[in-house]
């Protein structure tokens, strides 16, 4: 955000969500606990929230995420004192020094409420899709893991790491959803039954082929290795695309993007378990090789995230892959326990 950025971070604590948009809505949460009836301040909340549907949809989140009684109790704890009673003149200024204490202790102890309440948040945040993806996928891999699954039909599906689908096989139906992560599907064809993927915001068709569907959250990715598939936005439905072998669209809350043509050796790598790319920043690379390994890794300054790199590395091993990038750009890599590193 910019000029409606709320500035009430140091009040939220130093917890920060991976996702942005997240991160933001978690602190216009906070903010507005702190000062509900600001004119000013819910003003620049609602000029947020317009902008980007995906600013709502988070909002929204946090705000069923707040009816906890857990994150209740910890933005109420500390409520204003009910007004004294009247007193003696010549006790006003010990009761004014009193009511001033009382006052700067709430105002703290509500600062500390509001930490406690952005972490419940936090945690409630990372919780929700895990405790949902658990109850709605037939099929999930944990960080690292790359599995190949026999559907029902005879089809074939590689699931890559950090991944889930829901399957729909019932009555003749053939219908699986990406849940989270990649997969790269081998269609059995059968013309009366069409074969159909679903993602965070498209939809691909097919009656037999293969391809493959990555969602990450803010867009799906497919690519045809051969056969032919036709995609389409989930929302709002009717913009199509009709993709040939070698073709690769990618999926937005806003568009449909033109078929691309990347090297099939680079965008099908993953399924033999490595990971090719040539003159991509560093930022992005990272975000990738973290998928697969089971700790955090933080990449430290803008200058380290924005150099370009090219490299094939085994996803087996990814921390060997962060060392190596790390020496290509001169960069320090700090390793703590648990397996968390540091990139600067």
């Amino acid at each position: 955000m910019e000029q409606d950025k709320p500035n009430s971070r140091q009040d939220a604590g130093a917890y920060r969500h991976a996702d942005p948009i997240m991160d933001e809505a978690l602190t216009w949460f906070v903010t507005l606990l702190e000062a509900p009836a600001d004119p000013d301040t819910r003003a620049a909340y609602q000029a947020w929230r317009s902008r980007d549907p995906r600013h709502a949809a988070a909002f929204d989140r946090l705000s069923a995420l707040g009816a906890m009684p857990e994150l209740q109790a910890a933005t109420l704890a500390h409520q204003p004192q009910a007004a004294l009673p009247p007193v003696r003149s010549s006790s006003r200024p010990a009761v004014a020094r009193s009511r001033m204490r009382r006052r700067s202790g709430w105002v703290g102890g509500w600062r500390a409420s509001l930490a406690a309440a952005a972490l419940l948040l936090a945690i409630g945040v990372h919780l929700q899709p895990m405790l949902t993806l658990r109850l709605t996928a037939d099929h999930r891999t944990a960080t690292g893991e790359r599995r190949e699954i026999a559907l029902p039909d005879r089809s074939r599906l590689i699931l890559d790491t950090d991944s889930a689908v829901a399957l729909d096989f019932a009555e003749g139906r053939r219908h699986v959803r990406l849940l989270r992560g990649q997969a790269y599907f081998d269609v059995v064809s059968d013309p009366a039954h069409p074969f159909r993927v679903t993602a965070g915001f498209s939809e691909v068709v097919v009656t037999g082929t293969a391809f493959t569907v990555q969602s990450d959250g803010g867009r799906d990715a497919v690519f045809l290795e051969r056969g032919r598939v036709s995609v389409s936005r989930r929302e709002p439905p009717g913009q199509t695309v009709a993709l040939v072998p070698g073709d690769r669209v990618t999926a937005t809350a806003d568009s449909l993007s033109a078929p691309a043509r990347p090297d099939p050796a680079v965008a099908l790598a993953w399924k033999d378990g490595r990971y090719v790319f040539h003159d991509q920043p560093l930022a992005a690379v990272v975000d990738t090789i973290r998928r697969y390994h089971t700790a955090p890794v933080i990449l430290i300054g803008d200058r380290l995230a924005g150099a370009r790199v090219s490299g094939n590395y085994r996803l087996d091993d990814p921390a060997a892959a962060i060392r190596s990038l790390a020496d290509v750009v001169g960069a320090r890599v700090t390793e703590l326990p648990a397996g968390i590193m540091l990139v600067r």
